[in-house]
């Protein structure tokens, strides 16, 4: 009797496990996450616009033609050992407006055309003669007004968004028109036990155009679908300087001889914001996502 109870319970658990396997082979399975969505994809144009500020970081390298030493020696005005040489050379803070229109390639990559006009710096600097084998000694402080019209082709690789923030890096090429307007030649001329003189002078405006390249790095900030704010810093090289022919006033024992001043390897340290405004709705729309079978 006993082994007969045995029989049956063992049975009726053999036929309960029997079931609940059935019953788990019968579920559906567990539903599949589905892949993140990228985000949407932007090509077309844009156009953009920059305002900021232009320091140059090192002094400008001057020089004056012809060199009034080497005339000087040839026609016996100066003795032999006279040198002359620019003292604290500066070109000061300019203001810079760009606009240019470009086109976005994908997401990472796009290109653009600008057109800049940077003016409000101001140039000095104080050229000494000395002529000591004469006991004499010539000044001049000079003083002139920049500006400069620069066009760049530029291109930018953006490095990934993050919160609506997307670092960027680029490069530019292009050329550079760099103005002096009023430029002026004041100075003293000391001549040992004869005194002292005023010399100087004036030149008329000049402008000559320069080869010009830039590296560039910078924030872009998502506003709205279309419209990004960009704040950027950029390194630029854009040529030198040339001022126009000296004109000289006679002050009694001026030594001022038609010359033109130049400078050369200017390059600056520019801090800009700016907007672009994307063209359009040329945004890819996300993949679609797929299909989670329901029970």
């Amino acid at each position: 009797m006993a082994s007969l109870k045995a029989l049956t319970l063992t049975s009726v658990a053999v036929l309960a496990l029997t079931r609940l396997a059935t019953a788990a082979d019968l579920l559906p399975p567990a539903p599949e996450l589905p892949p993140p969505i990228a985000p949407a994809e932007f090509s077309g144009w844009y156009l953009r616009g920059d305002v900021g500020i232009s320091e140059n970081f090192s002094k400008p390298s001057v020089s004056i033609s012809p060199d009034p030493v080497a005339a000087g020696l040839a026609s016996g005005f100066l003795a032999p050992g006279a040198d002359n040489t620019f003292l604290n050379p500066t070109i000061s803070q300019s203001a810079l407006f760009d606009a240019g229109v470009g086109y976005q390639v994908n997401n990472w990559f796009r290109a653009d055309v600008t057109g800049e006009l940077r003016g409000g710096g101001e140039f000095q600097s104080l050229k000494v003669l000395n002529d000591l084998g004469n006991n004499r000694q010539f000044a001049d402080f000079y003083r002139a007004n920049t500006s400069s019209a620069i066009g760049l082709v530029n291109a930018y690789a953006d490095l990934g968004t993050w919160y609506g923030i997307t670092p960027f890096v680029g490069a530019g090429v292009g050329v550079a028109y760099n103005r002096l307007s009023g430029l002026t030649d004041t100075g003293l001329s000391t001549q040992g036990r004869h005194g002292v003189f005023p010399t100087g002078g004036y030149a008329s405006d000049h402008g000559a155009t320069n080869f010009a390249w830039a590296l560039m790095a910078g924030l872009d900030f998502n506003v709205t679908q279309n419209l990004k704010l960009e704040l950027g810093y950029r390194y630029l090289n854009y040529g030198g300087f040339t001022s126009g022919a000296i004109n000289c006033l006679d002050g009694g024992g001026c030594n001022c001889t038609p010359s033109t001043i130049s400078t050369k390897t200017l390059a600056s340290n520019d801090v800009r914001i700016g907007l672009r405004w994307m063209i359009g709705d040329n945004f890819a729309p996300p993949p679609p996502e797929p299909l989670v079978r329901k029970y």
